[in-house]
């Protein structure tokens, strides 16, 4: 206590949560977790793991199908799709899986979600108007936006740290093959370029920023082979490999950019693995019964987690909106 500031000292609020942050005994609450999607048990439902495997939550359990987590920037939402009306909606629960929240009613079949930086809009894929186009909805289910607007597929959308750009793939038809490439617009739907149209990869899918915005992860197919993982810079359009063989996909940073999290059927079905961020020390995360697969990686951060660009944890801000002390 002696080497506590007299500031502190002063604010027992804040001397309170300081010896919070840097007990050992309790740091292990803070740890961010992976949320997935899972048929172990029969159908589809969501789950959340420590980032070791460990410690395994079921966060629905529904007789519908639910799919393709996507965590909020401040770990208190999900979005995801569910089956539970006549077609997939977009659905927001708490991350605890309580208070499920319908946030489209329509004969769109909605699916992969991306929660902008801060947290007020989610932008997904609609197979609306004969074709998939990204959309973006506020938080709440309102203000429906349209932000691609052409004869092409769109979609699986992923929104940049700092909020100003979105990235997704696009179907382009070239003689008898559906080329998938990756692209770049601005939050608006405006500005649209290729990002993988100059390399040779035509099969690409699942776009995900890293924390500090300068590279974007994601699969790519082979023609006569399965997926594996890439990175190119977002700007110098670098291009990396980081998987070779053993069909992998679905790729997601961690929030602190260290590791990224993938589905891989390299052991036979299809498992959540961790790896570096150049490819390395890939390691299984789950196990499930012969034909049950784990998919669709999210990250949810932990509760004081740090923003990638060295500002405050996320958690002073929501002390903030709450109005505490």
């Amino acid at each position: 206590m002696n080497n506590i500031s007299p500031f502190l000292r002063r604010c027992p609020f804040l001397l309170l949560l300081a010896l919070i942050v840097t007990s050992d005994s309790t740091a292990q609450r803070f740890e961010p977790r992976i949320v997935f999607t899972s048929n172990r048990d029969g159908d589809w439902d969501i789950y959340s793991m420590d980032v070791n495997g460990n410690n395994l939550v079921q966060l629905t359990d529904h007789p519908a199908d639910d799919r393709n987590p996507a965590c909020s920037p401040d770990g208190r939402r999900i979005a995801f799709t569910s089956e539970r009306g006549l077609t997939y909606d977009l659905y927001v629960m708490d991350s605890d899986g309580d208070t499920v929240i319908r946030l489209t009613h329509d004969n769109f079949f909605e699916s992969r979600a991306s929660w902008s930086p801060d947290g007020t809009k989610i932008a997904f894929t609609s197979f609306c108007h004969i074709n998939c186009d990204i959309v973006t909805v506020d938080a709440d289910g309102g203000n429906w936006t349209r932000l691609t607007k052409d004869e092409m597929i769109d979609n699986t959308p992923s929104w940049s740290p700092d909020g100003r750009k979105i990235a997704f793939v696009s179907y382009r038809r070239v003689w008898a093959f559906d080329h998938k490439h990756i692209f770049v617009m601005n939050a608006d739907g405006k500005g649209r370029r290729n990002l993988t149209g100059d390399t040779d990869l035509r099969f690409n899918s699942n776009p995900t920023w890293s924390p500090d915005g300068r590279k974007i992860a994601f699969e790519s197919r082979q023609l006569l082979g399965g997926n594996d993982i890439y990175v190119i810079t977002a700007e110098e359009k670098e291009l990396k490999r980081l998987t070779k063989g053993g069909n992998n996909w679905q790729p997601a940073y961690s929030p602190d950019g260290s590791k990224i999290a993938f589905v891989s059927g390299r052991n036979g079905d299809f498992n959540i693995f961790l790896m570096d961020t150049n490819g390395a020390n890939a390691v299984k995360l789950t196990t499930t019964p012969p034909g049950a697969e784990n998919v669709s990686p999210s990250w949810l951060p932990g509760a004081l987690a740090a923003n990638p660009n060295g500002k405050l944890p996320t958690s002073w801000g929501a002390l903030k909106r709450t109005g505490n002390p």
